[in-house]
C-alpha cells in the first residue's frame, strides 16, 4: 500500500474536520508525507488552511474539494487544535472575499489561515479595547477626514501597534502622491498608511483616499504659508 492510500485511510478514521501535519508524521518521511499531502489536495480530499493545517474534504463530480462544515465551525476546530480559544467569529464580505474576524481573547497567534476566497484576521481583547477608543474608520471613503489626516493616521497606527517597514506598497503609495500632483518621497503619514494597508487594517480604497486627503491637506498648508 502506498503512502497516499495510507494517508487517505488515516484521514477517514480520524474524527473531526481538521488535521495537523504533525499528527501524520508517523506515516512516512517528511518529504514523502509532503508529496502525499499534495496528491490528496490535488485529488480534492484535503484543503490546506495554513502551514501544517488541513481540512478534510470530499471531491465533487468535477474533482473540486468540498468542505462539509461552515467556516465558523472549521475555524473554531482548527484554532482549538492549535491551542487557541475562539470567543466569536464575524464574517464580512469584501471585494469577493469572505473576511472572518476571529475573536481570540487574550491569545496570540502568528500562523496565517485562509483558503479559497476566505481570509482570516485575528482580533484579540487588547486590540479590541484599543480600537474601541480609536478613530472611527468608516467604510465610506467620502466620510474619511480631510483635515488633521496625519494625526488621524498616527493614532490609528498606534492603536493597532503598526510600525512602518518598506515594501512593494511604497511604490503604489508614491504613485498616489504623483497622481495628486506631488512627486515627493513618503512622509511619516504616508509610510504609516503603507504599513496599515500591508497588515490589512485598511482596504485599498481607504488607503488611496487617506493618502490623497493627506497630500491635499499638505498642499493647502503650503499655499497658506506662501501667502
Amino acid at each position: 500500500m502506498n503512502l497516499d492510500s495510507k494517508l487517505l485511510i488515516s484521514l477517514k478514521k480520524r474524527s473531526g474536520n481538521v488535521v495537523l501535519r504533525r499528527e501524520l508524521a508517523g506515516l512516512g518521511s517528511a518529504s514523502n508525507l509532503s508529496d502525499a499531502l499534495q496528491h490528496l489536495i490535488a485529488a480534492g480530499y484535503l484543503i490546506r488552511l495554513g502551514s501544517g493545517v488541513y481540512a478534510k474534504s470530499s471531491p465533487d463530480a468535477e474533482g473540486n474539494a468540498q468542505i462539509c462544515v461552515d467556516r465558523d465551525m472549521l475555524l473554531r476546530e482548527a484554532l482549538e487544535k492549535l491551542g487557541v480559544a475562539v470567543f466569536g467569529v464575524t464574517v464580512q464580505h469584501e471585494h469577493g472575499y469572505f473576511i472572518c474576524l476571529v475573536d481570540i481573547g487574550t491569545s496570540r497567534i502568528s500562523r496565517k489561515l485562509g483558503w479559497d476566497n476566505v481570509q482570516v484576521r485575528y482580533v484579540d481583547r487588547r486590540e479590541k479595547s484599543l480600537t474601541d477608543a480609536s478613530p472611527c474608520l468608516t467604510a465610506d471613503v467620502d466620510e474619511l477626514p480631510t483635515e488633521n489626516v496625519g494625526a488621524f493616521v498616527e493614532r490609528l497606527a498606534a492603536d493597532y501597534g503598526v510600525q512602518y517597514r518598506r515594501s512593494g506598497l511604497d511604490d503604489f503609495a508614491e504613485a498616489v502622491t504623483r497622481a495628486a500632483g506631488d512627486d515627493v518621497e513618503l512622509d511619516l503619514t504616508g509610510k504609516l498608511l503603507v504599513a496599515l494597508k500591508k497588515q490589512d487594517r485598511i482596504n485599498g480604497r481607504q488607503f488611496a483616499r487617506l493618502m490623497a486627503n493627506h497630500i491635499r491637506e499638505i498642499k493647502r498648508v503650503r499655499s497658506v504659508r506662501g501667502l
